[in-house]
């Protein structure tokens, strides 16, 4: 991999791109990967190209990956054939992708269903929470297991906390071998919520997705909203973490490592 460099001669993180929803191969992702000078891509596994039958193993070889699983893969799910159906194919995934070396797999903390009533939203996993935390342990269990079994990295992302996820933060902290992605344009969006409690097990933070947020949306070009990049990438050069350069749009993404390389983050 290439190390990047900050101002000053000082070796940082690692940057990667996630696979743009744009395209329509993986190898127009890796061709601009390269033309970026970035390290890694991050497959999505909600995009069709990324699916595992659809994948050219020989593309897999010869590149570095992560892996964002699917949305839909909620292990606080419920219903427990779901939920084992999810573990089942997280498995699946992490079996394929451990073959060609991709050892880390982004999950999300998903913040479930709710039904909004004419004066309040009800959260299913706040009024059944004592289900929701069962369920919970129960698929911190099998996933460290599977975690044990392939040598992987899984890496629970936030996206909005809410009072039970914060219960789930909790149970996740006492697996050695379950880890967190901090998504810091998620983060500011909903508060600093996320940030202020993964840094409570910040030895646990192995992951991060950086995207700007402007006030209304995020995953917004780096360097146009207020978050402070500066900030944020001085915590990941201390905690060398490698950097999902989460936009969503390839003109967004050239920009943000444009304005990179600019500040001295990036080698040009």
């Amino acid at each position: 991999m290439i190390k990047k460099i900050m101002n000053g001669g000082k070796t940082i993180c690692d940057f990667g791109m996630p696979a743009l929803v744009e395209f329509y191969s993986l190898e127009d992702n890796i061709e601009l990967c390269h033309r970026l000078n970035l390290d890694f891509i991050e497959l999505n596994l909600d995009i069709p190209y990324c699916f595992l039958e659809n994948l050219d193993t020989k593309l897999l070889n010869n590149n570095n990956f992560t892996i964002h699983l699917s949305e839909k893969f909620d292990v606080g799910e419920l219903n427990s054939s779901l939920r084992e159906l999810y573990l089942n194919e997280i498995e699946k995934i992490i079996f394929f992708g451990t073959k060609f070396n991709i050892f880390k797999y982004n999950l999300h903390l998903d913040p479930g269903i709710h039904f909004s009533l004419p004066d309040k939203k009800i959260f299913i996993y706040q009024e059944y929470l004592s289900d929701y935390l069962k369920a919970y342990k129960s698929s911190c269990d099998i996933l460290s297991n599977i975690a044990n079994k392939y040598n992987a990295t899984i890496l629970f992302e936030n996206v909005k906390i809410e009072s039970y996820t914060l219960k789930a933060i909790e149970i996740i902290s006492n697996y050695d071998n379950l880890f967190f992605t901090l998504d810091l344009g998620h983060n500011i969006k909903h508060g600093n919520v996320a940030k202020e409690q993964f840094l409570k097990f910040e030895n646990k933070i192995r992951h991060i997705h950086l995207h700007d947020f402007d006030g209304s949306k995020d995953h917004q070009e780096l360097f146009s909203g207020i978050l402070n990049v500066k900030e944020e990438l001085n915590f990941c050069s201390k905690n060398n973490l490698d950097v999902v350069i989460e936009v969503k749009r390839k003109e967004e993404l050239v920009n943000s490592v444009n304005k990179l390389k600019t500040n001295g983050y990036i080698a040009k």
